[in-house]
């Protein structure tokens, strides 16, 4: 009798250890959903406030008061929202070097200039001019599908013109490092083999063959002082290097909002108009925070959404 109370005790010890082992996992359930679900809450609020950012951008880009616009040369604002922190960086994409349009020197150049390796530089613009051109013919240092093959890629060069700057990424060579330092710098939507120097970004005019670093650091701080392509400032006459006057055409911006729950960055391209419409738009990690760069106006607060 006295055994089989034993056993019976030992039964009983047995159930409610595993009862205590599922009560303490359904808790530790409970705790990972209600974890979860606060973290999808915050990247849903952080995404929100990049998507305020560009809108008020957007709306700031159509401003008829010249101090109060938003200059689109690569200058970067600040906006709070809800107590979350913004950075809003807007770029005319006339300033950039178009993918689909720009010269192999063009393209040379401003990959020279992002890998420092003049032959690694020519390399990928021959391949970048493979990937767009309309037919199969393999540049000297080019990429045709033969090459994608031998390099165990299960796809060829789109022998079209690019549909949106990263697919730059796809060409044969190309890192994902490079490829992120390069997406801020190249445009699919300006349509001219050149760039507007007034709107381009400073390393788009650093790239530029015999410009020289201290004339750029001052054209850069000059022309902030003067509306966005309005001219007045003399340039060097560079060879084979072409400049325009296009502007306003469509606008890229990078967003980065800062918050409890980390940081969310944000590259769209958009045509302002009576509404916003976004030509492309993608998560991305950008180059340099936006936190780490100049303001060119003091902090704006926007009002909390209702």
């Amino acid at each position: 009798m006295v055994r089989q109370a034993g056993a019976a005790l030992v039964v009983v010890l047995w159930v409610v250890a595993a009862l205590s082992l599922l009560a303490a996992s359904f808790g530790l359930g409970v705790r990972r959903e209600a974890r979860l679900a606060v973290n999808l809450a915050e990247a849903a609020k952080l995404r929100a406030a990049a998507e305020a950012g560009i809108q008020y951008a957007a709306f700031m880009l159509t401003q008829p008061d010249s101090e109060r616009r938003f200059r689109a040369d690569g200058s970067v604002y600040a906006l709070v929202l809800d107590e979350l922190e913004v950075r809003v960086q807007v770029v005319d994409e006339g300033g950039k070097v178009d993918l689909n349009q720009a010269d192999e020197g063009l393209l040379r150049a401003i990959l020279t200039y992002l890998t420092q390796d003049p032959d690694r530089a020519a390399a990928l613009a021959s391949a970048i001019l493979d990937w767009r051109d309309g037919d199969r013919d393999r540049r000297v240092n080019g990429a045709e599908a033969d090459d994608y093959r031998a390099a165990g890629l299960n796809y060829e060069p789109a022998d079209a013109p690019f549909d949106s700057v990263a697919e730059v990424g796809l060409v044969l060579g190309m890192t994902s490092e490079l490829t992120q330092a390069l997406l801020p710098l190249v445009t699919v939507y300006s349509g001219q083999a050149g760039i507007n120097p007034y709107l381009a970004p400073k390393e788009v005019l650093l790239a530029l063959p015999g410009m020289d670093p201290a004339f750029v650091d001052g054209f850069v701080q000059a022309r902030s002082q003067q509306i966005a392509g309005a001219g007045g400032l003399p340039l060097p006459t560079l060879p084979g290097v072409n400049f325009h006057a296009l502007a306003g055409a469509a606008f890229g911006m990078n967003v980065e909002v800062r918050g409890q729950g980390g940081d969310f960055q944000l590259a769209a391209v958009v045509r302002p108009g009576q509404g916003v419409e976004y030509l492309d738009w993608r998560e991305t990690k950008l180059p340099k925070s936006l936190f780490d760069l100049p303001l060119a106006a003091p902090e704006i607060k926007l009002p909390a959404p209702p």
